[in-house]
């Protein structure tokens, strides 16, 4: 685990209000980017720790979501950080997140395909409510999408 990387994400992150303290009821948790979740981060439990059965693992999780965010019809690919207390309490902790953003004008077979490819639940339209404070606009023609793990 990189720990000056994850330093510098709890700092970001703190600025949308969500450190060492348990998320409050109601908050509008932030969007990251991918680069700022993944590159230093060996914690499989930070994302999509409900996957039942074997979890894919951190580099496969990373690989997909790349690949989505490689595609002409998506224009973002973003984790919902939901929670960072952990993080500061032991060096093998990274922020957790449960749900990722995609914003794409691709069709529901495509949702679909990436929900198997990402182990998740559900997806449902729109982003998370309350929406992000950094949430990105949506271009014309593109949806948002959240995908969840529960």
């Amino acid at each position: 685990m990189d720990l000056q990387r994850r330093a510098a994400l709890l700092e970001r992150l703190r600025d949308y209000g969500l450190d060492a303290s348990p998320p409050r009821a109601g908050m509008a948790l932030p969007l990251i980017d991918l680069d700022a979740f993944f590159v230093g981060n060996d914690d499989a439990r930070s994302i999509g720790p409900q996957i039942s059965g074997a979890h894919p693992g951190i580099p496969a999780l990373q690989a997909t979501l790349r690949d989505i965010a490689a595609r002409e019809d998506v224009s973002h690919v973003l984790v919902e950080a939901q929670d960072a207390q952990w993080a500061y309490d032991s060096d093998d902790e990274w922020v957790v997140a449960t749900r990722v953003v995609i914003v794409t004008s691709a069709d529901a077979a495509d949702i679909d395909g990436w929900k198997q490819q990402l182990h998740v639940t559900a997806a449902a339209k729109g982003f998370p409510q309350p929406i992000a404070p950094n949430a990105p606009a949506v271009p014309v023609g593109h949806t948002a999408w959240h995908l969840v793990w529960t």
